[in-house]
């Protein structure tokens, strides 16, 4: 297989093989992104959100997070009156700390917010940032190639 990067053609003679070693670099890379986005967002100090889990199935990298299953999903697409307003495919622009976690607002504020806990979309932040994504896939390709 002929791969064209920047105008320069790279043949790539055993595709299976760096294919899924592609994948998993793409996957490592994923997940620290991820974590840099808990961490940014102080989401958790620590504990069992930075816990992730990245398997590699054919042509999927399948993320997951195995020890906070039961509340990953409410924190990054939200609950209530903020799911409603953004659903699955859209989140809050700015974010955190751009939008300040509820817990960070006097009483008087809070009642002014929609009702539920915002979505921090610290997965989505990733994947739909064309930015982000250019620099992880030059990293896994880097790695992959070694």
């Amino acid at each position: 297989m002929i791969v064209e990067h920047e105008g320069q053609d790279y043949e790539i003679t055993n595709w299976i093989a760096f294919k899924k070693k592609l994948l998993y670099a793409i996957g490592f890379q994923l997940e620290s992104e991820i974590v840099k986005d808990i961490d940014r967002m102080k989401l958790v100090k620590k504990g069992n959100l930075k816990k992730v889990d990245t398997i590699v199935e054919g042509d999927s990298i399948i993320i997951s997070f195995p020890f906070a299953e039961d509340y990953a999903v409410y924190l990054e697409f939200g609950t209530y009156d903020y799911w409603k307003r953004f659903g699955e495919l859209d989140f809050p622009e700015f974010g955190y700390p751009s939008i300040p976690k509820k817990k960070e607002l006097s009483s008087k504020q809070r009642k002014k917010l929609p009702k539920g806990g915002q979505p921090f979309s610290f997965i989505r932040r990733t994947l739909y940032n064309p930015k982000k994504m250019g620099v992880i896939i030059q990293k896994a390709v880097k790695s992959a190639s070694k």
